[in-house]
């Protein structure tokens, strides 16, 4: 017996992936990430200290953490793409050492609760890569929500502000290259 087609496209047995994983992205879009990210670090850290309940502060340090590491992974590959943009860039450091030594080279005013931030998001290597002394880097991510969560906005602001300079906001960062 011989099946119509036409009715196995009715089932849509092979369905198209509507997205490829990509690795290129505008810099406007990156830079969105990064303030949403640095937005919620913000907001988060003060729900945190204004809550009694036990579950709410938990789930903030949890998102405060994973907004952390967003953070990071945006602003190392905006800065690596503006050194590469103007090149500066060494051509064999990623690291977040490397990018916040950079980042100082590239924004000469800085608050100082903008330089505690940057001394202090270091944590995210910490929180990603050693669970065993997890308690202290919990306690030291409460320490950043309470003294310096805000300068992950002034940060955003300052790359921002360098990306309208220079105008690469309609530029694309390829994670590739």
């Amino acid at each position: 017996m011989k099946l119509d087609e036409s009715i196995l496209d009715q089932f849509d047995l092979n369905p198209n992936n509507d997205r490829e994983p990509v690795n290129v992205m505008k810099v406007s879009e990156l830079m969105t990430f990064l303030e949403e990210s640095a937005s919620r670090i913000v907001a988060k850290s003060e729900l945190f200290f204004r809550s009694e309940d036990v579950d709410q502060r938990a789930d903030c340090l949890d998102i405060v953490a994973m907004r952390l590491n967003d953070f990071v992974q945006a602003f190392i590959d905006i800065v690596i793409f503006i050194r590469k943009s103007e090149g500066s860039y060494n051509g064999k450091s990623n690291s977040l050492r490397y990018c916040i030594t950079s980042y100082d080279t590239l924004i000469m005013h800085q608050s100082n609760l903008e330089k505690q931030f940057l001394g202090e998001i270091l944590l995210r290597n910490e929180i990603t890569h050693d669970y065993f002394n997890r308690e202290i880097h919990q306690k030291k991510l409460i320490a950043l929500m309470q003294n310096c969560a805000g300068g992950a906005a002034e940060v955003y602001a300052q790359l921002e502000a360098l990306c309208k300079q220079r105008d690469l906001t309609d530029k694309y960062v390829d994670k590739n290259s």
